[in-house]
């Protein structure tokens, strides 16, 4: 399994815009490709799915180029995939169980599940504030997903976070 260039590029665009868009001004995508060494025409493709999920906004004229549709601390990781990639699905079986005639006799079901539910879990855990932040991999899985989970408990129900 391997994740797309798109979804890499986009949240690294994404990261990028919440790092330097500053004060209400807009980061130009020309400077962001500077940044991070990658195609000013590839990232304003993906700037039209995230657009179209509100996660970017896009001001016009001498001072224009992206900011973000929400605060960095709403953004999940999860979003960002989802709107550049589609739904997570590692097997279609794991999200359809009408997919295949095997799934009520497949061995392997329950565990398709778990690994799709668990990148799912992963990815919603995640936010652009925590990666910025630098609040990834230091601490176990466990740990970033109840500590996010009990986190958003309160503000609302997370149908990510069991």
């Amino acid at each position: 399994m391997n994740v797309s260039a798109r979804v890499r590029y986009a949240v690294r665009l994404m990261a990028d815009i919440a790092r330097n868009g500053c004060k209400g001004e807009a980061v130009p995508l020309k400077a962001v490709a500077a940044r991070q060494g990658l195609s000013r025409v590839y990232l304003s493709q993906l700037t039209i799915p995230l657009k179209n999920a509100a996660l970017l906004r896009s001001i016009w004229g001498n001072k224009g180029g992206f900011l973000l549709g929400r605060p960095a601390s709403e953004v999940r990781v999860l979003d960002i995939v989802e709107a550049v990639d589609g739904p997570i699905c590692v097997i279609d079986c794991a999200v359809d169980p009408n997919y295949c005639n095997r799934s009520s006799r497949c061995e392997a079901i329950g565990m398709w599940r778990m690994l799709n539910e668990g990148i799912l879990r992963i990815l919603a855990s995640q936010t652009l504030e925590d990666l910025i932040a630098g609040r990834t991999g230091s601490a176990t899985l466990e740990e970033v997903f109840h500590a996010r989970c009990e986190e958003r408990d309160h503000e609302k129900k997370d149908p990510h976070c069991g």
